[in-house]
């Protein structure tokens, strides 16, 4: 009987998602909504992870934590639907606008020249650091707090502007700007926030026109992101200090590419089978703006990291802390308040979309595409409460602003194929 419920309740999940998909098309003209953004890739690596072989060792899966997405998409439907509707009715068809910022040659120009003092910081830690390049230590000494840190992140929504520059005839220097800072946030050894800006970034284009979705893409980003993902490790090996690669280093890589990509499905299951260890505390999901205010009154910041680690596989030692999107909502929060989050969560991200329709700028695409891509690596963890969330678009906000203000409007690109991708 409990196979049987188990087997109705993945069925059950994956005929929502694919009517909840037909009805995003419907409604927006596009798949690339952000609500498919977030059931799309969960849908993928649930797949993937009820396929792994035995023999990997992982826990078996919790069906019932599927109710939990079930309602969270059902209920993120709800806004997009009503915003949907209502931006047809009163401003008919729109498309998102992909075209370079105004300044496009001073854009790239200065983009290049803020990459140069990381380079300066890179000679200087190498030469003084104990860490060694590769580390989590010299990672984390390398940009992720103070002035470094935020020109990272700020170099990061730049990044996914260089998108919108690459065409026929003008690719060199917005490819190297997105590839170095996809270097620099390599160092910080945050996989994410190298996957990040460049989901945003092919986001974009891909609502935009500006590039075509096809097997070979998307075989391409899977060949990439898990070349990205070895390389972060053997990083360790090949730039550390005295220590060499055996045997044993391939296994240890594999437990953890397989740790990573089961890890966000697994985790939020094995917690509910459990009974969910978390504590309730809503706050944690509005951690940046909570740590803000109690930076002034000296209350004790909101540590987001998880403390409850699973073990997910019985072959390795590797421990989760991570419950996806939705999954990290749902232990936080008592169920009615999960289930208003969610709605208003839905509407803050439609009416970025719809703010991106109607002003037509490249500033607004980006910061549509940078939450998407945030919501498409919700199977994994819920990223909203970490700052660089908010400061990316924030700077992509400023940049919108300033050029309204102070560059007089020009000729848009149109339709010219040498604006494809």
């Amino acid at each position: 009987m409990e196979k049987l419920l188990d087997i109705g309740l993945l069925i059950g999940f994956y005929t929502e998602v694919y009517l909840l998909t037909r009805m995003e098309r419907v409604v927006w003209r596009t798949l690339y909504t952000p609500l498919n953004a977030l059931s799309l890739p969960y849908t993928f690596f649930l797949t993937l992870t009820l396929l792994m072989p035995s023999s990997f060792g992982l826990v078996s899966f919790y069906y019932p934590s599927l109710l939990v997405w079930m309602a969270g998409l059902l209920l993120m439907a709800i806004p997009s639907w009503l915003l949907g509707a209502g931006f047809r009715k009163r401003f008919g068809e729109a498309e998102t606008v992909v075209e370079p910022p105004k300044k496009e040659l001073f854009f790239l120009i200065a983009t290049l020249v803020l990459i140069l003092p990381f380079g300066l910081r890179l000679r200087e830690m190498m030469a003084s650091s104990l860490d060694m390049l590769g580390s989590d230590e010299f990672g984390e000494n390398f940009a992720v707090y103070g002035v470094f840190g935020h020109l990272l992140h700020f170099l990061i929504a730049c990044s996914i502007l260089c998108f919108a520059c690459v065409r026929k005839g003008r690719r060199l220097l917005p490819v190297a700007a997105i590839v170095l800072i996809a270097a620099l946030a390599f160092i910080n050894q945050v996989k994410s926030w190298v996957f990040i800006p460049i989901i945003a970034g092919f986001w974009m284009c891909l609502l935009g026109k500006k590039m075509k979705l096809s097997f070979r893409f998307l075989l391409s980003l899977a060949v990439g992101g898990l070349v990205l993902f070895v390389g972060s490790y053997l990083a360790i090996f090949i730039l550390g200090n005295g220590i060499e690669y055996d045997e044993h280093m391939g296994e240890y890589i594999g437990e953890h590419v397989v740790h990573y990509l089961t890890s966000g499905v697994l985790g939020l299951s094995e917690d509910l089978r459990r009974g969910i260890l978390e504590a309730q505390d809503p706050h944690v999901l509005f951690a940046p703006f909570v740590n803000f205010v109690r930076y002034f009154t000296g209350d004790a910041y909101i540590n987001v990291a998880n403390p409850y680690y699973l073990e997910i596989s019985t072959n390795n030692s590797l421990a989760d802390n991570v419950r996806t999107y939705f999954g990290t909502m749902y232990i936080y929060c008592p169920v009615a308040l999960y289930c208003l989050l969610v709605v208003l969560f839905g509407f803050f991200f439609y009416l970025i979309r719809i703010a991106a329709l109607r002003a037509q700028s490249v500033y607004l695409s980006a910061i549509d595409g940078w939450f998407c891509a945030l919501l498409a690596m919700g199977w994994f963890e819920y990223y909203f409460f970490h700052l660089s969330t908010f400061e990316v678009p924030l700077y992509l906000l400023l940049m919108f602003i300033i050029e309204k203000a102070l560059i007089p409007k020009k000729t848009d690109y149109g339709n010219d194929s040498n604006s494809q991708l």
